[in-house]
């Protein structure tokens, strides 16, 4: 276990942090996880005042302090745009906290059925969290890769600006970058609906299984719906559904209402096929994650100069042509779509 020693300049006080955030007051609290309740606040870092997100550990959401401190040394040796940002920890009198750079849009999970974000925005967070994996398993830094084993629609965060920040490193492993490489782990751990089935059956884990992981959240993204949703009293897993409406054509009876009108049929056909490959059930057959980052910046590519799609604006929805079009111009304003090619032409040039 690394030594607080190692990381003494990521050391803030309990004082300061109490101070920032009402003595842990519910005015504070932001929302909890797997870690413990998180709270927000502003601190005083470097002579200048930040507004930041601090997570207080409790043990009896599940984790401890080996997690805190995998966190700890992830987040300060792996550092990235579409990473979150540790700004610093506490580690007294019994208190495990770790602080982050505020996100004040929180999680990606929280707007999967919301209307009020389009689909483009929805393709760029999908582009951020990709390039943010990819960095993951084949980091520029350093010759270990990172297996995440918990990535899900509630660990990618959402900046002021809608950009995708993973988090949530607690139960992420290392392994050499430079090689195909297997973790043979007793008991399976990672979020039941997004963990990789062979990872489950049989405790094997490679850098696909969080291609797995990855390929459910981007048919959550497009169908509106976590992976594992309660219909009378029974449980309903979206990667099954998925793979038995893709295979079978009829994935538009799956596909978000409000995204309905505004999705491009090249585009769709794109994305649902890598996040389609995501979920292959042989491992070899799954995509690298530098092809999943190509694959949705061609269908971000699609959607944004579709040559048809004033004509889509006239005559009606691609996927349902009988949807009331009313809400289209408000989806598809000129400025989303200069924010579109703003941010694609970010994405190409990266």
């Amino acid at each position: 276990m690394p030594s607080i020693e190692e990381f003494s300049h990521l050391k803030i006080s309990l004082e300061a942090i109490k101070l920032a955030t009402n003595n842990f007051g519910e005015s504070s609290n932001i929302g909890r996880g797997g870690f413990g309740k998180v709270y927000k606040g502003e601190l005083l870092l470097l002579g200048e005042k930040v507004m930041v997100a601090a997570k207080r550990l409790d043990r009896k959401f599940g984790q401890g302090t080996p997690e805190f401190w995998k966190e700890i040394m992830m987040l300060s040796r792996y550092r990235h745009e579409n990473l979150v940002t540790l700004l610093g920890f506490c580690d007294e009198d019994g208190e495990n906290i770790l602080v982050y750079d505020y996100l004040p849009n929180q999680s990606l999970d929280k707007y999967l059925s919301s209307s009020n974000m389009s689909w483009i925005q929805r393709l760029n967070i999908c582009i951020g969290a990709a390039c943010g994996l990819e960095y993951l398993q084949n980091p520029d830094e350093t010759t270990q890769r990172v297996l995440h084993r918990d990535i899900k629609s509630s660990n990618i965060l959402l900046d002021k600006s809608w950009n995708a920040k993973i988090s949530d490193f607690g139960l992420s492993k290392l392994g050499p970058a430079n090689q195909e490489f297997t973790f043979v782990i007793t008991h399976a751990v990672g979020t039941p609906g997004y963990c990789d089935p062979l990872y489950g059956d049989t405790g094997f884990l490679t850098k696909e299984s969080d291609v797995y992981s990855f390929g459910v959240v981007l048919f959550e993204v497009l169908c509106g719906r976590l992976s594992v949703a309660n219909y009378n009293d029974n449980r309903r897993f979206l990667p099954k559904l998925a793979q038995s409406c893709y295979e079978e054509k009829k994935l538009q009876t799956i596909v978000l209402d409000c995204l309905q009108e505004q999705i491009f049929p090249d585009c769709l056909e794109i994305f649902s096929r890598i996040a389609y490959q995501c979920l292959r059930r042989d491992r070899n057959e799954r995509p690298l994650v530098a092809e999943i980052v190509k694959q949705l910046k061609d269908a971000l590519k699609c959607q944004v100069f579709y040559p048809g799609f004033a004509n889509t604006i006239l005559f009606g929805s691609v996927l349902n042509p009988k949807k009331n079009m009313a809400g289209w111009k408000s989806h598809w304003s000129w400025k989303a779509r200069a924010s579109g090619l703003t941010k694609l032409g970010r994405h190409i040039h990266n």
